[in-house]
């Protein structure tokens, strides 16, 4: 296996597809049940991101695509 040099967050930032900027994107986890379930947004929340660009930069349960 060919040994691959570390990259720095800075080169793997620049890399196509990363997410660009986060700064204005919102803060905490998306799942059901929203804040009552111990999230701080619900999945239909995190379906009003998905056409934006802050889809990538945002954690989201796995049950939000059940």
């Amino acid at each position: 296996m060919k040994n691959l040099k570390k990259m720095t967050r800075k080169d793997l930032g620049m890399i196509n597809g990363a997410a660009a900027n986060c700064k204005s994107c919102p803060r905490g986890g998306f799942g059901p049940g929203g804040s009552a379930a111990g999230y701080t947004y619900s999945c239909e929340d995190y379906y009003e991101l998905v056409t934006a660009s802050c889809s990538t930069c945002v954690l989201v349960s796995s049950a939000c695509f059940q």
